[in-house]
């Protein structure tokens, strides 16, 4: 992601360079505003001065950028006891709970984003263990080494008061009192979006001896005449298909329950609701849903609020030929020319807000009943080093080179153009959890393990249909067992379909039930044949076929009722019919097995039906239907061995 990869600097002479305005490691200072206003002005700065609550615009944080990472949470509510001394610990809030809830749970990751080797065991196998026995107890070790190692860095972090105080300023929490009646939020509630802007200016520019709106505002001027301001706002609402809500579920027994009194025993009448009727059993859910629903089908989008803000401190140290210097993305202000700027011409940094992380789980739905939100927001910046954070542990952690913000910008872009191909954001979901969640490290041994699965899918693709296509003899395999894979296979993709589940999923599991397909009609040899006329019993659509003097029939699998087998002189089998030996064996075991296995996938189907909450019956059968497919696997394997 080097620009100038193809370019000799030692060919171009210095005159004709654009070289950086700042210096790296420059004292800065930040301020953050929230603001109902898309561009900063003159309010922002009276803010400052007046009762920020009352209006549209209030200053959140003012801080000297002395480190390489700042972090500071906040907790906007419009809730009156937020002002008393005690807070609110006994409002029985749900959206304050929330709220302090998601703000307790991203504190604690980012601290732990410090133990690079931490994080590095923490994301390894989440969400995966429980499909291997070996990651299972991979897992199992993994969190004993952790907790070895965190009780090792504790000691080590507790003899350094140094270190005590920077955890201390990564926990910093404060909390702002939004009035009802403000209209900050006013606007929260009207579908309308907050703003977050950030404000950066050298510490020489950042106006703290101005005592009025006045003085401010002519220090920040000066600064933006100097270049020595940097401004950049983000937009904390984003509207959104809707994807919050499930589809509203019930026990469906109690379905049975009333079909048995209302048309069995006669026990009730006509006025009784069906439990099917989610309308008048919880109509608020239902008529959430259904708007949902409606606002999906209009193309309608749904307030969702960033609960976080990642803003970047990006500068760019290179030079570049005063010819190809658009190509490095910086901007870019006239200067007077003098040694340092001979074309007078410089680059500034830059503020980058990475929202690659943001995916739509950690979007929070907005309504009329919302009274408290969280916000968390990092400053970093990569010309400076901090012991404390020396190691991000995941894609988007920590500061930003320009090579990386040009990476990040393409796979954003990327991303984003996936959904002209009919992706939904599910699907993007999944890439940017990808790119963003996953430690550095272990993304890249994702990216080689997923390139050589890829390879290796493939090449055992290729020898299938190589094999398939050239097979003459059944002997050793199991036809029963492809044709159970298949349906295994086309129960996986509806229930993925049912689940609302990406397209990533989706689509792969698709072409792998067109394959089973193709391997059964090679292994069983189904065709269309000229029909024999024998009184022998057969299908009803071979009776149809009959008419037109064909039949169905699978070729391969017909036994030879010639071939017996014949003991030799010394009483052993001699010409022994291997190929109805397989087919026997494959019975054999595949019976047995699912004697013992049956009771135990409906006894999880039964348990499902009364325990568990589904939208529909299909759902029920075919989550049921699904749960047979992982636990007969075992089935479809033993005929093989």
């Amino acid at each position: 992601m080097y620009p100038l990869s193809f370019i000799d600097l030692t060919t171009i002479p210095p005159e004709q360079m654009v070289n950086p305005l700042w210096e790296t490691e420059e004292k800065l200072h930040m301020k953050l505003y929230l603001s109902v206003r898309e561009r900063y002005g003159r309010s922002f700065l009276e803010s400052e001065f007046m009762d920020g609550t009352s209006m549209d615009t209030v200053l959140l944080w003012k801080q000297d950028i002395d480190g390489a990472s700042l972090s500071k949470s906040f907790l906007l509510s419009n809730l009156d006891c937020i002002l008393i001394e005690d807070g609110c610990q006994d409002v029985e809030d749900p959206s304050l709970k929330h709220a302090v809830q998601w703000l307790d749970q991203t504190e604690k990751t980012f601290k732990q984003q410090d133990a690079g080797i931490i994080s590095t065991l923490q994301s390894a196998g989440q969400g995966i263990e429980s499909t291997s026995i070996l990651l299972t107890f991979y897992q199992a070790i993994s969190e004993k080494i952790t907790t070895i190692v965190s009780m090792i860095q504790s000691n080590k972090e507790s003899s350094t008061t140094q270190t005590e105080k920077n955890d201390d300023a990564l926990l910093e929490r404060s909390t702002i009192y939004l009035a009802k009646s403000s209209p900050m939020w006013r606007t929260i509630l009207s579908n309308s979006s907050l703003h977050v802007h950030v404000i950066v200016t050298r510490q020489a520019y950042k106006g703290e001896t101005a005592e009025t709106v006045d003085e401010a505002l002519a220090i920040l001027g000066q600064a933006d005449r100097t270049h020595s301001l940097l401004t950049g706002q983000v937009s904390l609402v984003k509207f959104d298909e809707p994807n919050h809500l499930a589809r509203p579920g019930r026990l469906l027994y109690k379905d049975l329950v009333y079909v048995v009194k209302r048309y069995v025993l006669r026990l009730s009448d006509s006025t009784t609701r069906p439990p099917w009727d989610m309308a008048f059993f919880n109509p608020e859910y239902h008529t959430a849903y259904q708007n949902a629903q409606r606002m999906k089908e209009e193309g309608a989008g749904y307030p969702y609020w960033k609960p976080e803000v990642a803003v970047k401190y990006l500068i760019d140290t290179d030079s570049y030929p005063y010819d190809v210097a658009h190509v490095s993305g910086m901007s870019f202000v006239q200067v007077p020319r003098s040694r340092t700027h001979p074309v007078g011409i410089a680059h500034i940094p830059a503020l980058h807000v990475d929202e690659i992380g943001l995916t739509s789980e950690k979007y929070i739905p907005l309504n009329q009943t919302i009274s408290s939100l969280p916000l968390h927001i990092t400053f970093d910046r990569s010309d400076m080093k901090d012991v404390h954070r020396s190691q991000a542990t995941t894609a988007t952690a920590g500061g930003i080179s320009p090579a990386r913000w040009r990476l990040l910008t393409h796979l954003s872009q990327s991303i984003e153009s996936q959904k002209q191909l009919g992706f939904e954001q599910s699907d993007l979901d999944d890439l940017r959890r990808l790119i963003a969640d996953t430690n550095v490290t272990l993304l890249g041994i994702t990216v080689l393990a997923s390139a050589l699965h890829l390879l290796f899918e493939f090449l055992t693709f290729k020898n299938e249909v190589s094999f398939w296509k050239n097979n003459t003899d059944l002997t050793g395999l199991s036809v029963r067992s492809l044709f159970l894979d298949m349906i295994g296979q086309v129960i996986i993709v509806l229930y993925l379909i049912e689940k609302d589940s990406s397209l990533l999923m989706i689509v792969p599991s698709a072409i792998g039930c067109l394959i089973a397909l193709w391997k059964c009609q090679r292994a069983a040899g189904i065709a269309f044949v000229k029909a024999k006329m024998e009184n022998q019993p057969t299908t009803w659509w071979n009776k149809v076929l009959r008419i037109f003097g064909y039949e169905l029939r699978a070729t391969r699998l017909q036994w030879d009722s010639g071939n017996e087998a014949k003991d030799d002189k010394e009483g052993m089998p001699g010409n022994v019919d291997l190929h109805t030996l397989s087919m026997e064996c494959d019975r054999i075991a595949t019976k047995r097995l699912g004697i013992v296995f049956l009771p135990m996938v409906v006894a999880y189907a039964v348990y499902s039906l009364l325990m568990e909450k589904h939208s529909g019956w299909y759902s029920w059968l075919i989550t049921s239907a699904s749960s047979a497919v992982y636990a007969l696997g075992f089935v479809l394997m033993t005929p093989q061995l």
